[in-house]
């Protein structure tokens, strides 16, 4: 069976983000410094052989998507269980304002850290791998660029790596540069982290 490759990136920073306040599943604008680096980045993503977008389906990862598409002029596909982890009630809140107490707990509870009314990461890597598997059957053969979140991204490579997801771990990869998986009869695994990008065609 022919094998789907997955080159997946975060969205352009945003505005709550560089304020470092918990988005979730809501959103703000992008930043302009997050624009201009998406605007950037396009020609080099060209080099990839990029057949498809696939993109969740909140504002700053279509609005992120939708940059890098003026150079890529790719079909895009929306895909809802690509969105963010819920944050619950931890949602619009700076995460200064979380009490310590609190985040550590939920921190120390790796896979199922769960915000307040929120959902853990355990469930964001199963609807988020879902979401790629089904993808791959739709594109057998080609690779596609998946635009979605750090929690989301996160999740699924901690999980094919083999992480416990707790906070003295040692970072894996650069959440800020493209980690390419791979789909072969419907398993996934991890093709190469931190990849450097080919020269501007």
């Amino acid at each position: 069976m022919p094998q789907a490759v997955f080159y997946l990136l975060r969205h352009a920073a945003t505005l709550w983000n560089l304020g470092k306040r918990i988005q979730g599943q809501w959103d703000s604008e992008l930043a302009p410094a997050g624009k201009a680096r998406a605007g950037e980045l396009a020609p080099s993503l060209a080099g990839l052989g990029l057949a498809r977008i696939l993109t969740s389906d909140l504002g700053r990862a279509k609005a992120t998507a939708g940059i890098l598409n003026l150079a890529l002029r790719l079909p895009v596909t929306l895909d809802r269980r690509l969105r963010e982890q819920h944050f619950g009630e931890w949602t619009g809140r700076y995460w200064r304002d979380i009490p310590a107490d609190a985040l550590a707990a939920a921190e120390a509870a790796g896979w199922n850290f769960t915000p307040p009314g929120g959902e853990s990461r355990a469930e964001v890597r199963q609807r988020a791998e879902h979401a790629l598997v089904d993808a791959a059957r739709a594109n057998a053969g080609r690779s596609v660029l998946v635009v979605t979140h750090q929690g989301v991204i996160k999740a699924v490579l901690y999980h094919l790596l083999g992480r416990a997801f707790l906070p003295d771990e040692p970072p894996a990869f650069d959440v800020g540069r493209v980690q390419q998986i791979v789909c072969r009869g419907g398993s996934l695994s991890v093709g190469a982290l931190d990849i450097v990008l080919p020269d501007r065609p």
